[in-house]
């Protein structure tokens, strides 16, 4: 019983892996749409987004290959893999595009990059 859930676990976390990459590289293809203009953030942060999103996609693919043909799943093994996979990724993602809305980060991209936020917000 316990392989059986394991391997659902790992085919589960593959489809959201994979589905978040689609999402992602979607969402960044669409930069600059309807009139061409991109931000500075944007363009700053553009690279690093596709970089964690074909690792998220990298991820997605090794849990569904783990998941459908992978031998002897561990609990705490597939549960640590997938946490690594979850912070290096997913939540490098969250805190990348809501940078902008969180006072701390913003002030440290503007003392890195000695300009001022400008992620297209305002009016």
């Amino acid at each position: 019983m316990q392989p059986v859930f394991l391997r659902v676990a790992a085919l589960a976390w593959a489809g959201l892996s994979l589905l978040l990459a689609l999402h992602w590289f979607v969402e960044l293809g669409m930069v600059g749409f309807p009139d061409g203009y991109v931000t500075p953030f944007a363009r700053a942060t553009g690279p690093l987004l596709h970089i964690l999103a074909t690792a998220c996609l990298g991820q997605g693919l090794y849990f569904l290959f783990r998941g459908l043909f992978g031998k002897g799943f561990a609990v705490r093994g597939l549960g640590l893999r997938v946490l690594i996979a979850a912070v290096l990724t997913v939540a490098a993602v969250l805190i990348v595009r809501n940078c902008p809305h969180s006072r701390t980060c913003s002030s440290a991209y503007e003392a890195l990059t000695n300009t001022m936020m400008d992620d297209g917000a305002g009016g």
